[in-house]
């Protein structure tokens, strides 16, 4: 193509050299610039989305217990509380989601607050929505001991294209780093929780717990074997915007091993998102709490959630791959309900992303009159202005 142009731009300046030398130099440099540009449009960009803790209370899955049919008949459709975040979530060309509560096993009882165990379906859900990565270190993943967590296992397993790090089946599950690839970039994705609510686990390989050593060792493993690490971190104070002490002593010993992203889950309410510098001198992002996704929770703080959207970017050249274009979009779960009667009555769950909550669908949210709560678009926003900075609210950031 670019001979093609050369005789072109030969044969325009014995043509018109002599009468217009600048339009020949123009042409030139417009040449010169589309080259440029298509060199340019070579970078390599992997987009990401996350979203926090997807916590299935008791008046969830009997929704969807309801949408799919007759009560009671084991069968369970979650897909309409996901459907107003379904574009964004599949536009992106890797998903994160927080699996709070266990996949434990339907035949063990489902149950809600505050020993839970979630519909197996709603893996399908999760799936069609279009996640990729799921953490299922939580809190809450012991909730029904070691059966709970090779059922969940299996279940996860089951989906193509999904990828599940956090609980363990056996030493050598828990020894293999999870990986997935999209446009030749390899990523790795590891994922921690503090603690399961002292239960203790009947094996040590069930549950990737935070420990200095464990870490350092994973991260080696899996920086030898991708090009970026992802960490899932279930961390921080419930309830708490602050972020604590252990938070910001495992932010930086990630950092400094040279971990690309954290993804914070558990406070069930939103938290700061910073750079956090290595001892090598890199930048690691991150983001210390996303709240909570779907939830039945009570409080207006804890319907307030958020979705971290950026991009892995992979330059052309040098192959160096940076994390740009960070931008945290509010969340809120919206469910209905009498105030006077919340805990029986809650029903019509979703999940929409604030700038797109009406204030119509806002005051008919359950909260409203709750214990002289009120849901409003203009609280949310200030809150979330309150907590995340400026700097990862606009629009485009390069």
């Amino acid at each position: 193509m670019k001979k093609v142009v050369a005789i072109l731009l030969s044969v325009l300046c014995m043509c018109a050299c002599s009468a217009d030398p600048d339009r020949v130099n123009q042409l030139v440099e417009k040449d010169s610039q589309t080259d440029k540009t298509k060199e340019e449009a070579k970078d390599t960009i992997v987009s990401f989305v996350g979203v926090g803790d997807n916590l299935i209370h008791n008046s969830i899955y009997e929704e969807a217990d309801r949408e799919a049919g007759a009560e009671g008949d084991g069968q369970y459709s979650f897909a309409k509380m996901y459907e107003p975040m379904k574009q964004d979530i599949q536009n992106a060309d890797l998903a994160f989601i927080n699996q709070e509560t266990i996949l434990g096993g339907d035949e063990l009882g489902l149950s809600g607050y505050p020993t839970f165990n979630t519909p197996s379906a709603i893996a399908d859900d999760v799936e069609a929505a279009g996640f990729d990565l799921v953490n299922t270190a939580t809190n809450h993943c012991l909730d029904k001991w070691q059966t709970g967590i090779d059922h969940s296992a299996a279940v996860w397993g089951s989906k193509e294209g999904i990828i599940a790090a956090g609980t363990y089946t056996s030493q050598e599950d828990r020894d293999t780093i999870r990986t997935i690839k999209r446009k030749g970039i390899t990523f790795s994705f590891l994922a921690y929780t503090y603690g399961t609510n002292g239960v203790i686990p009947e094996y040590d390989y069930s549950v990737a717990y935070f420990d200095d050593a464990t870490i350092t060792n994973d991260v080696k493993k899996a920086k030898e074997i991708s090009d970026v690490v992802i960490v899932s971190a279930h961390w921080g104070t419930e309830n708490d915007f602050m972020v604590n002490e252990e938070q910001q002593h495992y932010a930086q010993l990630f950092a400094d091993l040279g971990v690309d992203v954290v993804i914070g889950t558990h406070p069930h309410v939103i938290q700061k998102v910073e750079w956090v510098k290595g001892s090598a001198g890199n930048e690691m992002l991150t983001v210390y709490s996303l709240g909570n996704f779907l939830s039945g929770m009570l409080e207006v703080d804890n319907v307030l959630g958020g979705m971290i959207s950026f991009d892995f970017v992979q330059d052309h050249e040098s192959k160096k791959i940076s994390v740009q274009n960070v931008r945290w979009i509010p969340l809120v779960t919206h469910y209905e309900g009498d105030a006077a009667d919340i805990m029986n009555t809650r029903h019509n769950y979703r999940v929409y992303r604030l700038d797109a909550y009406s204030e119509a669908l806002a005051n008919k949210h359950g909260l409203n009159g709750y214990e002289g709560q009120s849901v409003t678009i203009a609280g949310l926003q200030e809150k979330t202005a309150a907590i995340i900075d400026d700097q990862f609210l606009k629009e485009e950031q390069k």
